[in-house]
């Protein structure tokens, strides 16, 4: 069940405040949900209920992956915020290995604290995915970024650089999903160009409705040279 911002998380209480940086990271309860907002702004949500359920609207193309994926499954998600995602395949694909890479040494502690009921078996890195996904030689089914920089743009990290790295370190048939806030409608057509300049096949792409994110996901049909 996806979660209304408006009226879903009314009734709540503070449970931590960190600041790091320039960033301000909170997370809230109420009777139903625990939440991650970065300066502010809601990143993350998780059903007390059912931790495992993806209750946003751009991770319901997440979805669609879970029956292309082999049980034993590599993934490698670059932003952990709630956990969200990682809880999500954790719970479909128990038997898959999943890395999440987090530059925010607060975020990873508070991932600790409040959002991982379930104690699921979830390796966290804490570094950038700028170093990462550079110096990383692994392979994986699954690459998921879902990053938020505060106070500038994505395409700084996101850009040509990155999918050639991404094309990398994906398998043969191997996916990957890009959750992105473009600051203007020109950024979105830009990741697109980057994607198909690189070799990789656009599978969907499009604006969700009524939120500022476009969700692209993506496929490594060709050979990695």
């Amino acid at each position: 069940m996806l979660v209304d911002l408006k009226t879903s998380l009314q009734n709540s209480q503070l449970l931590n405040f960190i600041n790091e940086a320039e960033v301000k990271w909170q997370v809230c309860e109420n009777q139903y949900y625990i939440w991650l907002l970065m300066n502010d702004t809601v990143q993350s949500i998780m059903n007390k209920a059912e931790p495992s359920q993806l209750t946003l609207p751009h991770q319901q193309p997440l979805k669609g992956f879970v029956d292309e994926l082999p049980d034993n499954a590599n993934i490698l998600e670059f932003g952990l915020g709630g956990a969200s995602n990682a809880r999500y395949f954790n719970q479909q694909k128990p038997c898959s290995q999943i890395t999440v890479v987090e530059q925010s040494a607060a975020v990873i502690e508070l991932f600790k604290t409040y959002f991982n009921p379930q104690k699921s078996n979830i390796n966290t890195i804490h570094q950038s995915a700028e170093h990462f996904i550079l110096s990383d030689q692994k392979k994986y089914h699954l690459i998921i970024t879902d990053l938020f920089k505060s106070g500038c743009s994505l395409l700084s990290f996101i850009n040509a650089q990155y999918f050639i790295a991404l094309k990398n370190r994906l398998t043969p048939n191997g996916f990957a999903y890009i959750n992105f806030i473009p600051d203007t409608p020109a950024e979105a057509e830009l990741i697109k160009t980057y994607i198909q300049q690189t070799g990789l096949t656009i599978q969907w792409a499009d604006k969700i409705i009524g939120f500022k994110n476009w969700v692209f996901l993506v496929k490594n049909t060709q050979p990695n040279n």
